[in-house]
């Protein structure tokens, strides 16, 4: 099967491409925005190893988020 198949399929048949609903992802949403920071190497692996063995697979950007709320609510 190639990989291509389902984009052939769009272009002969455009009506099956709009029942199909698209995520949107975090890049295109206004509601957030990308920021930086600077944190240690090794923290950044361990947190990355943590997340891909969680059982609720969240990702960097939830996890940032969900304890940057929480240290607000703490405020």
């Amino acid at each position: 099967m190639s990989k291509f198949k389902a984009i052939f399929e769009e272009l002969d048949n455009p009506s099956a491409a709009a029942k199909s609903p698209k995520t949107k992802g975090k890049r295109s949403d206004p509601e957030y925005e990308q920021v930086s920071a600077y944190i240690r190497k090794e923290t950044y692996k361990n947190i990355k190893i943590a997340l891909l063995q969680s059982a609720n697979h969240q990702n960097f950007s939830d996890l940032v988020e969900e304890l940057l709320a929480q240290w607000l609510n703490s405020q």
